[in-house]
């Protein structure tokens, strides 16, 4: 069982997949997804953190994400400050 899970555009609810909603074993989640997502719906991200009370960053970016690398990282060193305590 993790401490955490950092999730990037994640894949849930996508028709064919086996399991659309994976329950989060794992005491921090925090998915990132990007607002022009055109593989992932980032309206997917977002029921999901819902469901689950992740912490959700919707970002001005695509599926790749590429352009907000150094937000991202930010972002992932607060998340291991958070399961580091």
């Amino acid at each position: 069982r993790p401490r955490g899970l950092f999730l990037l555009a994640p894949a849930f609810y996508i028709p064919g997949f086996a399991v659309q909603e994976p329950v989060p074993h794992a005491d921090f989640v925090t998915l990132v997804h990007g607002w022009n997502d055109d593989v992932i719906p980032f309206e997917n991200s977002v029921r999901y953190a819902g469901k689950f009370k992740a912490a959700l960053h919707i970002v001005e970016s695509d599926h790749r994400l590429s352009s907000q690398l150094p937000l991202i990282a930010s972002l992932f060193d607060v998340f291991l400050d958070q399961v580091s305590k």
